[in-house]
Formats: structure tokens, sequence, C-alpha cells
């Protein structure tokens, strides 16, 4: 393999496998049937909206992200997709003016239909006042003139609690009002048990669609995906080995997926082995080491005495099913083959046992 070919397949990889960012290719988007399908029925109904909720890392912007081409395919070109990402600091006006200013209406400068009629193009943020309300937003999306989608991402990094409150009314407002736009507010949980807590009624306006952590299949279907487009192959045990170390989550197949294929291409192959796993692992780990060192320090240390290092070795080795998680029960032998102390009962060290390994 010449270095112009190493070049040009590792520029395919870094295109396919992207663990900095979500996926905005329908093409690379792996699994979520269910999902990607609830989601597109409650574009097409109106007066539904959707929040889309699940952990960090499942996928959940990726998803969001594939409606447009979604839109393509089934030719439904007579919709505009808006996104705006919070931020801490974020508060319903920032977030609606953002949102509206992506937007334009042409509106006449006078009256009928005389010959060289002036038109003036508004952003429609430009209709909100300072102070903006439901009612404002609901004006204002009501003067688009096409099927509108409004994406709000991270809405758990909002710190400003009020804004559950209002985009809840706004949701509200939205569907009483039949207006042609979709609301996706994408978040976790908690996010979504406030939104419906601030205004009971919009239950039934809004599609919740959960994103649970990857099952083996789908993340296997984003290796086979993923190589195929860049012509490269897996052997049968390395595929397997990336699934299991996955746990569930995309990004982490796709770290080192794209660790592993630059091994092989610096190798001079086209096949990944599991040699070129074992590399991405440790590609994976020094590009995040401090991080590790200091969850892992925050996660071991504890002024008494305790076997939280050895738990936290066993709960590495313990056999978890296709979401990544394992009972407490299930570190029984790991732990005792950790401390070479026969069989101990997982309760002797509870805190790190309650939650799965991340």
């Amino acid at each position: 393999m010449t270095s112009e070919e190493k070049i040009r397949l590792k520029v395919h990889a870094a295109e396919v496998f992207t663990p900095n960012a979500p996926i905005n290719r329908k093409d690379l988007f792996a699994g979520r049937n269910a999902q990607v399908e609830t989601l597109l029925n409650a574009i097409f109904q109106r007066g539904q909206h959707a929040v889309i909720y699940g952990e960090r890392g499942v996928g959940k912007t990726s998803l969001a992200n594939i409606i447009t081409d979604w839109m393509v395919d089934l030719q439904r070109y007579n919709y505009q997709l808006v996104k705006a990402n919070c931020a801490a600091n974020s508060n319903f006006n920032s977030v609606w003016h953002g949102v509206l200013r992506e937007l334009t209406v042409v509106q006449s400068e006078r009256p009928g239909f005389a010959p060289g009629k002036l038109q003036n193009t508004t952003r429609l943020n430009e209709l909100l006042p300072a102070d903006v309300s439901s009612e404002d937003v609901r004006f204002a999306l009501q003067q688009a003139g096409t099927n509108t989608i409004v994406v709000i991402d991270e809405f758990d990094r909002v710190q400003d609690r009020s804004i559950s409150s209002l985009l809840a009314d706004t949701i509200k407002s939205l569907s009483d009002h039949s207006v042609e736009t979709t609301v996706v507010v994408i978040g976790v949980a908690d996010q979504v048990d406030r939104l419906i807590a601030e205004h009971q009624s919009i239950a039934r306006a809004i599609v919740q669609i959960h994103m649970p952590r990857m099952s083996r299949a789908e993340l296997l279907q984003i290796i086979e995906r993923g190589l195929g487009k860049i012509e490269m192959q897996i052997e049968e045990e390395a595929k397997t080995q990336v699934a299991a170390l996955s746990q569930g989550l995309p990004f982490h197949t796709h770290a080192l997926m794209l660790y592993a294929s630059r091994a092989a291409i610096d190798a001079g192959r086209t096949g990944i082995q599991v040699r070129d796993v074992d590399e991405a692992i440790r590609e994976a780990v020094n590009n995040a080491q401090q991080t590790i060192v200091s969850s892992y320090q925050r996660a071991v240390s504890s002024p008494h005495q305790n076997l939280y290092k050895e738990v936290l070795l066993a709960a590495a080795l313990a056999i978890t099913d296709d979401l990544g998680y394992f009972a407490a029960g299930d570190l029984r032998e790991p732990l005792a083959l950790v401390t070479g102390k026969g069989s101990l009962t997982p309760e002797a060290a509870q805190p790190p046992l309650s939650r799965s390994l991340r």
C-alpha cells in the first residue's frame, strides 16, 4: 500500500467513524428503526411534538440530524428544519430568538396585485418582543408559511428552570392552534418529567422517544456499514470485541473503529485484526488519559478501608447484558478472582455496585 493510498483510506475512515461529532448522514446511521418511525409519525401528525431522551452518548442528536435526509427520501420538500443548541446560560428568550432568526417570511409592502409590487423579507425573530411569551412564539411561527421542525438540543444543560414551564406553554399553544410546527426537544429523562409536570395537559401532545443503549446487533451494524463505505474488512473476533467494549454506546464504537482502522492502514492492511483493536484501546485511553485518571481517583478514594479498587476491576471483568448492565450478584466470581479470597459477597462494597459499568 502506497503512502497516498494510506492517506486516502485514513481520510475516508475519518469521514465515516466520527467519535467527536454526531452522525449527520442517513447512510451512516445504524439501528434505531423504532425511534425513527416514532419521530417521523410525530412530525407528520399536526399538533404532535416529540421529546427524545436518554443518557449522553446514545445518539439522540444523530437521530435528529438525519430528519432532513428522511424528508428528502419521502419527497417531503415543503419542510424546513431549524436547530438550536442550549447552553447553561440559555433562557426562553435566547432560545427562541436564536431559532426564529433562522426563519424568514416574505411580506408585501403594499396591498394589491399591481405589477412591480415590493416585497420585504423579514426574519421571524424580528416579530418577537424583548421579553418573549409562549403566545409570541406561536404567532411568529404561524407566519412561517411552511411546515417547520424546531429541534431544541441539549435541553438538560439549561440551568434556568423557568424555561420548562414556558416551553410547555408554547407546545400547548402550538398544538391547540394546529400550527404547522413540530418541536423536538432533546434531553435526559428528568427534563421530560419536568416538562410534563409543568403542564399536565401537554402529555397527549408529546411523543416520548426513549433512546436506550444500543444492542450489540446495532453496534455491529455500525461497524459493518462504516467499513463497507471505506472498503475495509474486520476479523470476526475483532468485531465482536469492539461491540462488547462499546457497552451499548455508539461513541465508543466510532472511536475504537477509527483508531483500529488507522492501525491496520499503517500496517499496510485493509483488514482489521484483534491486534489493531488492542492498539485502538491504547489510543483511546491516551487521548482521554487525564479524564480517566481523575475519574478513577474519585471512584476509589475513601478515608475508610474499602474494596473500591477491587470492585472496580471486578466490574470491568463482569459479564454484562446487551445494554452493558450487570446485577450485583454478577460480581461474585470476578471479585473472588481479583481478591483471591474465594467467594465474597458484593454487598461488602455496595456504593460502586449501585450503578452499571459505564
